[in-house]
């Protein structure tokens, strides 16, 4: 038979496990609270907090914070990476002796289109990374008397890959003043058969200047 103090003690014990075994389950339902008594995440910290990292540790992710004060890890772009636990940017390995080549096929228009006026060829769009532009789709000879959306040293190379002559207009006013082409001649010029013509954009002229032609 127990007595008095064995008995206290045993309702203590009691009472503690009982506290114990409360605080664990609000903690997993309600989160833990540091500073206050309404947490509102798993882990909800009122202050200033203390951060001594291990260093055998080696990070892989950053750690970032939102309006509301709540921590969640932050994505990468594609020019950083964490090496070796230091965040470093990512150098640009494009070999700058590589041209990339686009496509502008001409097959929907070929049957109703000798001149192409104002010709978008995809410079601000499909084409905006592309400096060799290949032609195709063509059945018939054709010209051009401008090219949409140039800017200022945008260079690109049309790549006439067919057999049909295309002629390059002098400032032509079929285009708009800021599409036109200067072929350096004062006269038309063009392509005989397949070949290239170089263009480059001269935004004080406001111009396509024609820089070479290899047929």
């Amino acid at each position: 038979m127990l007595n008095e103090a064995h008995t206290y003690v045993f309702r203590f014990s009691i009472v503690c496990f009982f506290s114990l075994v409360s605080s664990v389950l609000f903690a997993q339902t309600a989160g833990v609270g540091i500073g206050t008594s309404n947490p509102q995440a798993t882990l909800h910290v009122v202050g200033d907090l203390v951060f001594e990292p291990d260093a055998s540790i080696v990070p892989t992710r950053l750690v970032g914070i939102s309006a509301t004060g709540d921590l969640t890890h932050l994505q990468l772009s594609e020019d950083l990476n964490i090496v070796d636990g230091e965040l470093q940017v990512i150098e640009d390995s494009t070999d700058d002796n590589i041209l990339f080549v686009g496509e502008v096929d001409q097959s929907a228009d070929a049957a109703t289109t000798v001149i192409y006026n104002n010709y978008d060829i995809g410079i601000d769009s499909y084409n905006n990374e592309n400096a060799v532009l290949r032609i195709t789709g063509e059945s018939n000879g054709y010209n051009m008397t401008g090219f949409a959306n140039g800017y200022d040293g945008r260079i690109f190379y049309l790549y006439n890959a067919q057999g049909n002559n295309v002629t390059f207009f002098n400032l032509n006013a079929n285009s708009s003043p800021e599409n036109q082409i200067i072929t350096g001649s004062g006269s038309n010029e063009g392509i005989n058969g397949e070949g290239v013509a170089e263009f480059i954009y001269d935004g004080v002229q406001e111009k396509w200047i024609l820089v070479n032609i290899r047929s």
